[in-house]
Order: structure tokens, then C-alpha cells, then sequence
């Protein structure tokens, strides 16, 4: 199915519709997935999506920096270093230091944006969405939950585990 916002979705029963897109993040072009969740009662995309979407992409040059710099001051202030391994050596490589949005955005790798169904969304701010992003820090299973930051208003509201999204 064609949709006028985000292109060529397919529709998977248990979350909604998937999209693709290319984004620039970080000055690297990376694949996007876009998961756009339905009510139980709905199958549809509704301009709810579109509107969260659209705003996004409209700021998104400005919006890379505010994420950078949340996700920045999450990790140094957060999570750096909250567990890890005794050994003092194999502790320091899974927490290196980064102290710029620059040695940041190499450490991160966008990996999906959510826009949850209208429904779970309503009490939050305006065109609310999650961006997920896979991490080089914290062990040898860098995928295993990631970084998600809530963007409402145009702003990042919260930055936690990617599991915040779902």
C-alpha cells in the first residue's frame, strides 16, 4: 500500500503498518524503520501519524542536535557506568568516554522511529513519537536494548532503554 506521507508500508498484524526510509543522522545515511501502530479496533494511518511524522521531518536538521546532546547528557550522567563487569579494564571499554555530540554520533545508529496509535498517545504533548537507536557502549551485545528518546512538541522529553517505546 502506497500512503502519501510515508511511502510503501506493509501492514503487520501485530503492530501496524512498517515503513522504510533513508534518513541522514549524524552525516551518515542510514535505512530507517517506521513503525506506525494501529488501535486494535483500526487498521488504518491516520493523519494523527502523518501530523507526528511530518513535524519531525520539518525540524529534523535542528532536532538531530537536541537528541544528540539529551543522549549525550543521559549517558554521561545516567547511564555510563550504572553496571557493568568487575574487571576494571573490561569495565573501561564498555563505557568509553565520549564527551561530544561528534564521538557521540559515532557511537549511536538509528534504528527505527515509533508513533504509537493515537489512542496511547493522547495524554502526551504534541506530535508524539520515539526515536530507537542502537548503541557501541555498555557489553558485547550492543543490541540489547538500545536508546530511545520521546520527542513531544518539538522537544526530547525522556531518554531511556529503547523498551520505553513499547
Amino acid at each position: 500500500m502506497f500512503d502519501e506521507t510515508f511511502g510503501e508500508v506493509e501492514y503487520e498484524e501485530d503492530y501496524g503498518y512498517i515503513a522504510h526510509k533513508d534518513l541522514v543522522f549524524g552525516g551518515r545515511k542510514q535505512s530507517v524503520e517506521i513503525m506506525i501502530m494501529c488501535d486494535d479496533d483500526e487498521d488504518e494511518i491516520t493523519q494523527f501519524h502523518r501530523d507526528a511524522f511530518e513535524a519531525l521531518m520539518l525540524g529534523w536538521d535542528e532536532m538531530q542536535h537536541k537528541i544528540s546532546e539529551a543522549i549525550l547528557d543521559y549517558y554521561n550522567n545516567g547511564e555510563k557506568g550504572s553496571y557493568g563487569p568487575d574487571d576494571e579494564e573490561e569495565f573501561k571499554s564498555w563505557w568509553p568516554d565520549i564527551d561530544s555530540e561528534e564521538e557521540l554520533v559515532k557511537k549511536i545508529h538509528l534504528d527505527s522511529i515509533v508513533i504509537e496509535s493515537e489512542y496511547v498517545m493522547e495524554s502526551m504533548g504534541e506530535n508524539p513519537l520515539y526515536i530507537l537507536f542502537n548503541r557501541d557502549w555498555g557489553s558485547e551485545d550492543t543490541e540489547d536494548n538500545g536508546v530511545a528518546v520521546l520527542i513531544e512538541d518539538g522537544e526530547v522529553t525522556e531518554v531511556g532503554y529503547k523498551d520505553m517505546a513499547y
